[in-house]
């Protein structure tokens, strides 16, 4: 008896629990998750003909809107009966990111008929041009339909699965897109202003605002999949990164936006780390592993750090707004109807709100009243930003104007003060002006100086030059008179015998004693000596006198064409008598001719010959080694002029201040110090340059460089 009533039990639940769920059209939308027998497949071992033929009930699960995360694939099976003259029937799934979800319709004649929409398939697939999921069924009234849907997602699964009439649910599509093209355009509006704005005071809020709402904008249009209806219809592929990705940069750019627009920074540093961190490094983390395929990664990632990021954003606003920061205050308020916005749409996917209107669009209402609101607060900031310049502009007027007042009397002191001041520097002007022509005057007689020491040298040299071939002429005069006073006489006594009566032979006779008698061959020779003597010292002063001319040219101050080599030669002679056993070697190559001031070079030839001469005799007295080596070369551009001597040479101290005026190594008395002052101004006036080399006790090496065509 007991096994009897045991089968009897088993054959009255089994058909119970094989029973499929049958849902009633009465003509008015309404949502059927609870209705549905819900089956997990996580083997992918379900096929749609299991269905028909046999009720697989251990994978059974209770059938609810939010399904959450996971990779199996799922079955949902029930039975629809027409109540009403409607025939047009509409399913609904209102989740535009499924992966795909298909509608099975098992015929009675033994057929299936397939409904499907995929995400890789171009969307112009679709029946409907539309984000959300409709299959249409045509059922007469009181006409029954074995349906099954399967649904596959990486994202997490909302299944909002709602029956209405075609018509009204093309309505609800078309209603769906005007919201969000409504939401689209305030989107456009909001950019374009702000953009508009940004370019009119180049704050950097605005920046980042602006890049804020082209995200916030297209994320919501992604959420909705207009993104994937208008921006890629033929690449599914891409819209399903886009669903996380651009999200995730419209997070960043608004924890970027909150740090700039609150000055968290200065305001809240503590805060400002932890959001940067957390919130910015989580949509970071998001986006990046979205892009790496960690799908439901992704997911995780953006729900946390959208939550945490909701609430601690929203404490740390009331904390800044505390502190009296205005900006803090309507970054809650529009904050406010952004969270409101997200709590009600994720509240309706938790089934805690209705899913109807407003829950539905709550999300892009919230992201609208946002943007405006913030673009309101931002506007306010400007004006905030501007009366604060105005008040600081006021503030530097009112500065200006007392700095104005100050500034007159300091005036009126300074100028008490400078015409003081003015008169003691007029007294010191005076002063000034004494002592610099004091100075000046004993420049020049420093100079004079200078020129009566180089003069008297000049005049020793030249006296002493002329002196020997003057002594030529002044020794030979008295023997040439005496010698012509003798012929004289000869040609006396010859005249007189040549008109005496002698005849011819005794007059020839007597003439010849007469010339053996005064030696007239010996006189002749002497005569010719004596002319010789005196033809050689004229020539020798004449040379002196034209070297003389040579080195004291009068046209110092015009630029021509001058022989160096001249100029030195002429220089030597007047140095002649100075040089005594000292040798002199020259080495002349190439073209002698440059434009100078002639008078000036020689009067630098005679100075560093001079001190050439002196350092010799410093080393080798009187002596004779002493050796004074003067070269010139060109070649066609420049020409370079070198004086060196084996002399007592120079310290390096020495030679650094060498042509410093009035610096001299000489005894007090022997030099005033001028004269290689006078060689450095005057090669410098010749756009030249003058270089020394020299070695203590070796001996010295000036070389000159000039340029051979001088332009006046």
């Amino acid at each position: 008896m007991r096994s009897l009533v045991t089968l009897f039990v088993f054959l009255l639940i089994k058909p119970l629990l094989a029973q499929v769920p049958v849902v009633e059209f009465n003509g008015e939308k309404s949502m059927i998750i609870e209705q549905l027998q819900l089956i997990r497949d996580s083997s992918y071992h379900y096929k749609v003909p299991d269905f028909k033929s046999g009720n697989p009930t251990q994978k059974l699960q209770s059938a609810k809107l939010n399904l959450d995360h996971t990779d199996d694939v799922l079955w949902a099976r029930f039975e629809l009966v027409n109540k009403t003259d409607i025939r047009d029937i509409t399913i609904r799934v209102e989740n535009p990111m499924i992966d795909s979800i298909s509608l099975y319709q098992f015929i009675q004649e033994g057929g299936i008929r397939e409904l499907s929409n995929f995400m890789p398939a171009p969307f112009s697939k679709r029946v409907y041009n539309s984000g959300i999921t409709l299959f249409n069924l045509h059922l007469r009234k009181g006409e029954r339909a074995q349906l099954l849907l399967r649904v596959k997602s990486s994202e997490h699964i909302i299944l909002p699965i709602l029956i209405d009439s075609t018509r009204n649910s093309t309505t609800y599509a078309t209603l769906r897109d005007m919201v969000y093209g409504l939401f689209a355009g305030i989107v456009l509006v909001m950019f374009f202003y702000n953009v508009f704005i940004y370019f009119s005071t180049r704050d950097r809020s605005y920046l980042i605002y602006v890049i804020y709402i082209f995200f916030i904008g297209i994320a919501q249009l992604s959420m909705s999949g207009h993104t994937y209806q208008f921006l890629f219809p033929n690449a599914g592929w891409i819209y399903k990164y886009t669903i996380v990705v651009f999200p995730a940069l419209s997070g960043m750019f608004a924890v970027l936006f909150l740090r700039d627009f609150m000055s968290l920074k200065e305001v809240a540093p503590v805060k400002d780390k932890i959001i940067l961190f957390f919130v910015f490094g989580g949509y970071l983390a998001a986006a990046v592993s979205r892009l790496l395929n960690g799908f439901q990664l992704s997911s995780l990632l953006m729900d946390l750090t959208g939550a945490f990021g909701a609430i601690f954003v929203l404490y740390t606003s009331f904390l800044v707004a505390k502190k009296g920061n205005r900006s803090a205050k309507f970054f809650i308020v529009a904050w406010t109807f952004f969270i409101v916005g997200i709590i009600s749409f994720v509240f309706r996917n938790l089934d805690i709100l209705p899913f109807n209107f407003f829950t539905t669009f709550a999300m892009p209402a919230g992201a609208a009243s946002e943007v405006v609101l913030l673009s309101f607060a931002l506007a306010d900031r400007i004006n905030i930003l501007q009366k604060q310049k105005r008040e600081k502009e006021e503030e530097a007027y009112q500065q200006a104007l007392e700095n104005q007042r100050i500034i007159s009397e300091q005036n009126v002191e300074l100028e008490k003060r400078v015409n003081q001041r003015t008169l003691e520097l007029r007294e010191s002007n005076d002063h000034l002006t004494k002592a610099l022509q004091d100075l000046k005057d004993a420049q020049t007689q420093l100079v004079d100086q200078e020129k009566m020491a180089s003069l008297g040298q000049l005049t020793a040299g030249i006296a002493h030059e002329i002196n020997n071939p003057i002594n030529f002429v002044t020794s030979n005069i008295n023997p040439l008179r005496r010698d012509v006073k003798m012929l004289l006489e000869l040609f006396n006594q010859v005249e007189e015998l040549a008109i005496s009566p002698y005849a011819p032979e005794d007059v020839k006779r007597q003439i010849n004693e007469l010339k053996e008698e005064m030696e007239f061959d010996y006189l002749i020779d002497e005569i010719n000596h004596l002319l010789k003597g005196i033809d050689e010292g004229a020539n020798r002063t004449a040379y002196i006198v034209k070297g003389l001319r040579i080195f004291s040219r009068t046209d110092e101050d015009v630029i021509k064409k001058a022989d160096i080599v001249e100029g030195i030669e002429s220089t030597l002679i007047i140095l002649n008598n100075q040089l005594g056993k000292i040798s002199v070697e020259k080495s002349f190559s190439g073209d002698r001719i440059i434009d100078c001031y002639p008078g000036k070079l020689n009067q630098v030839f005679l100075n560093l010959l001079s001190n050439a001469i002196y350092a010799i005799r410093a080393k080798w007295n009187q002596e004779a080694g002493g050796v004074i080596h003067i070269s010139v070369e060109s070649d066609g551009n420049e020409m370079t002029i070198g004086f060196r001597d084996n002399g007592s040479g120079m310290k390096e101290e020495v030679v650094n201040k060498m042509f410093e005026p009035f610096f001299t190594t000489k005894p007090v008395g022997e030099g005033t110090g001028l004269g290689l002052s006078i060689v450095y101004k005057t090669i410098e006036r010749h756009r030249g340059k003058i270089t020394v080399k020299s070695v203590w006790d070796e001996g010295s090496l000036f070389e000159i460089k000039l340029p051979v065509y001088l332009n006046a």
